[in-house]
C-alpha cells in the first residue's frame, strides 16, 4: 500500500513538472516572438499568451496606422487585462483627442492619472489642457505634475511661460517645494535669460543649502552680472559665501570690497565675481607656490591682443579707486604691452591704462580710476597688446598681494556747499 502511495505521488509529481516545464517553454516562446517586434510575432505571441496586457499594447502600436479601429480595441483589451496601465490609458484618451472625442479624451487621460500617481499621466493632462486653453485645469495639473517631477522639467516650464509670462503669477501657481524641481526652475530661468525672477528662485534655492546646487547658483550669478543686475549677483555671491560654499568673502562694495580672490589662494575659477582666465591658446594660469601668488606665462604663440587675466568688479558709481599689487617678470622686456586696463562692464569703454609691467625682481604697482556715474561694475583686466616693433612676449608674470582701495572723491566744487559753510571757507 505504501509502495503504491509513493508511486502515485512520485507520477503525479512528474505529470506536474511535465507540465511546468512545458508551460515555461510556451512563455519563452511567446516571448521571443513578442520580442521581434513585428506583427507576425506579436501575433504569434498572443495565440501562445492571450491573456498578457503587454502584448496588446505593442500590437495597438503596431497597426496604429494600418488598422485606426483594430488599434484602440487592442488598447482596449490590454486595459481590461490590466486596468492599472496607466501608459494605455494615455494613449487611448491620445487616440480619443485626435478623433475629435474630447469627453472620451479627457475621461481616459484622468483615468490614467487616477490609477497612477507619478509624473508622465499628470504631464498628459497638462499638455491637453494646454492645447485645449483651460488655464484653471492646466495650472491644477501643472501643479500636480511638479509634485512628481524628475528629469528635464524644461517642457513643462515652457508651457507654463507659455500660458503666463508674469514669474511672480507662475511660481505661486507652481508652489515649488522640492529642491530638485527649483534648481531645475533656476536653471531653466538661466538658460532661457528669463532674469527677472531668478533672483528670488536662487533665493529659495539658497535655503536648501546644499552642495550640489552651487554650479546652477553660479550660473545664475553670472547670468545678472552680464545683466548689469550686480546688487542681485552679490546677493547670491554674498549668501554662498555665507554658507561656505564658495572659498571666498563677501562683497560689500558701499565699503570698498569688491575685489575677490587678491591673494589667490586658490586657482581662479573662472566663476562668478572670481577672476576669469584667458580661453585662448598661448597662456596658462597655475599658483606660484614660493611667492604666494598666480604665475601666468605666454608662450609667444598667444594673440596679439587678447586678456590674461580679468574680473568683474562690483563697485561704487562716481568714485575713485586705487589698485595696488606686487609683480615680477621674466622674459619680458619694458614697453612690450602687458598691463592693467579698467573699462565699463561690456569693454566698450576705458576708465584707466596702467603702465607696462616688466621686472625681474618684485615691485609694487599702482593704478588709479574712477568710475562713471550709473555704474555699478567695472572690469578690471590683465591685457597684452603687442607694441608695435615688437615680437609677441615669451616669459612670465607673478602677481600677488592685489588690494583694490575705495579712496575720496575729488573735491567738491565750492557751490556744492551749504550757504552758510561757503561764508566760512571764505573767511578762512
Amino acid at each position: 500500500m505504501i509502495l503504491v502511495a509513493r508511486f502515485v505521488g512520485a507520477a503525479a509529481m512528474v505529470v506536474a513538472l511535465t507540465f511546468m516545464g512545458a508551460w515555461t517553454v510556451r512563455l519563452a516562446l511567446a516571448d521571443y516572438r513578442f520580442r521581434q517586434e513585428t506583427l507576425s510575432g506579436t501575433a504569434a505571441a498572443l495565440v501562445l499568451e492571450p491573456d498578457n496586457a503587454a502584448y496588446y499594447v505593442r500590437l495597438a502600436a503596431i497597426i496604429r496606422e494600418s488598422n485606426p479601429v483594430g488599434s484602440p480595441r487592442a488598447l482596449q483589451r490590454a486595459i481590461a487585462l490590466n486596468a492599472w496601465d496607466s501608459q494605455s490609458w494615455v494613449e487611448l484618451g491620445l487616440r480619443a483627442e485626435a478623433a475629435g472625442d474630447l469627453a472620451g479624451a479627457e475621461s481616459s487621460l484622468l483615468r490614467a492619472a487616477g490609477v497612477d500617481t507619478e509624473y508622465y499621466p499628470r504631464w498628459s493632462l497638462v499638455n491637453y489642457y494646454f492645447r485645449h486653453d483651460n488655464p484653471e485645469k492646466f495650472w491644477f495639473w501643472a501643479r500636480k505634475a511638479t509634485e512628481m517631477a524628475y528629469g528635464d522639467l524644461a517642457p513643462l516650464f515652457n508651457l507654463c511661460w507659455n500660458v503666463a509670462s508674469d514669474g511672480a503669477f507662475i511660481e505661486q501657481r507652481l508652489d515649488i517645494r522640492k529642491a530638485d524641481v527649483e534648481s531645475d526652475y533656476l536653471t531653466y530661468l538661466t538658460s532661457q535669460n528669463r532674469v527677472e525672477p531668478m533672483a528670488g528662485a536662487a533665493t529659495r534655492l539658497l535655503a536648501w543649502n546644499r552642495e550640489g546646487d552651487v554650479p546652477v547658483l553660479l550660473a545664475a550669478c553670472e547670468r545678472l552680472i552680464a545683466d548689469d543686475r550686480p546688487d542681485q549677483a552679490i546677493r547670491i555671491w554674498n549668501k554662498l559665501a555665507e554658507l561656505h560654499r564658495i572659498l571666498y568673502g563677501a562683497l560689500a562694495p558701499g565699503l570698498g570690497t569688491s575685489l575677490t580672490n587678491g591673494d589667490f589662494t586658490i586657482l581662479p575659477t573662472s566663476r562668478g565675481f572670481d577672476w576669469q582666465l584667458p580661453s585662448t591658446g598661448g597662456i596658462t594660469a597655475l599658483l606660484d607656490e614660493r611667492s604666494a601668488g598666480l604665475r601666468i606665462s605666454f608662450s609667444g604663440r598667444q594673440l596679439e591682443n587678447c586678456d590674461a587675466l580679468a574680473q568683474l568688479l562690483p563697485v561704487a558709481e562716481d568714485s575713485n579707486y586705487e589698485l595696488r599689487f606686487l609683480y615680477r617678470t621674466s622674459g619680458i622686456a619694458s614697453e612690450t604691452g602687458l598691463g592693467w586696463r579698467i573699462t565699463g562692464p561690456n569693454e566698450t569703454r576705458v576708465l584707466a591704462q596702467g603702465e607696462s609691467l616688466a621686472s625681474e625682481s618684485e615691485k609694487e604697482g599702482r593704478l588709479r580710476f574712477k568710475t562713471p556715474t550709473g555704474s555699478g561694475m567695472v572690469r578690471l583686466a590683465l591685457t597684452y597688446q603687442r607694441a608695435l616693433g615688437t615680437t609677441r612676449i615669451e616669459g612670465f608674470i607673478v602677481l600677488r598681494g592685489l588690494r583694490l582701495t575705495r579712496g575720496p572723491t575729488e573735491l567738491v566744487r565750492a557751490l556744492d556747499f551749504p550757504v552758510h559753510l561757503r561764508h566760512v571757507s571764505r573767511i578762512h
